[in-house]
């Protein structure tokens, strides 16, 4: 990993869903700016559909000189939740930035509302929505305790912003809500100078929508529904959290920054 700016250095941070995607970028990201991050995930292991590398990220972080650590984490789970919180205490001493990353899309047989299950709506309320509020709960509660400030970057999608059309609406209900959540939580935790604000992603390069991109042909398709004319990277998210995770967004809060290659500007 190349050094970036060191804006991090001496923060801690804890990111969920960093084994793959979006989350394994920001938490090298982090780790590139000088923060030790605790890496959490179902699993240790990358999906293979969507990097790089074999090799875990908290040990991809560990190889290039950084602070890393891995917790075992389903953000369903409220004791694996306040574990993973923990484990940055005890490992780092403190905490100073959250990502509540981790979710889920899952798509049902056939074609719109009507062919959506109770099972596949309720599976994303309690990954995607009460997952996001319970790490956001648990930040919250730790970031008051330590009265330092702090950063919470929440991680919601265009689909919560927009209607995309085909879009189960178990995903875009809860990528919805997490931007009202995030909206609350800034206005709640301002006078203690802790910001949040949510990251809304368009069309990445990720193992869980392999789709959109997996053929040229779809790749191009998926890439001139954008006004910038390609696909994003997992880098371009990564890079965006960074911002609103650093002192350069310390007066930014309750903001929703959609990283959509002017997707939602059309």
């Amino acid at each position: 990993m190349t050094a970036e700016s060191g804006r991090l250095a001496g923060r801690v941070a804890v990111v969920s869903g960093a084994a793959s995607g979006n989350g394994r970028a920001i938490a090298l990201r982090l780790a590139r700016e000088g923060a030790a991050v605790v890496c959490g995930d179902l699993r240790e292991e990358p999906d293979p559909n969507g990097a790089d590398s074999r090799e875990a990220t908290h040990e991809l972080i560990a190889a290039s000189g950084g602070a890393a650590a891995f917790a075992r984490w389903d953000v369903s789970d409220g004791e694996q939740t306040s574990a993973a919180f923990a484990l940055a205490f005890e490992r780092f001493g403190r905490l100073d930035i959250v990502v509540a990353n981790a979710g889920i899309a899952l798509e049902d047989d056939g074609e719109g509302i009507g062919a959506e299950t109770e099972e596949t709506f309720r599976k994303h309320l309690d990954v995607n929505l009460v997952g996001t509020w319970q790490t956001c709960r648990e930040a919250a509660r730790r970031l008051l305790a330590q009265d330092e400030g702090g950063r919470i970057v929440t991680m919601s999608s265009i689909a919560g912003l927009v209607g995309l059309g085909g879009c189960p609406t178990g995903y875009s209900s809860t990528k919805g809500a997490i931007v009202q959540m995030t909206r609350e939580l800034a206005s709640q935790l301002a006078p203690h100078g802790i910001t949040a604000n949510v990251v809304a992603p368009a069309f990445i390069r990720t193992a869980i929508n392999p789709d959109t991109w997996s053929d040229e042909e779809a790749a191009a398709r998926t890439a001139a529904i954008h006004p910038m004319g390609r696909l994003g990277e997992t880098e371009d998210v990564a890079a965006a959290v960074a911002f609103l995770a650093s002192d350069d967004a310390s007066w930014i809060t309750g903001v929703t920054l959609p990283v959509d290659g002017g997707y939602t500007c059309v």
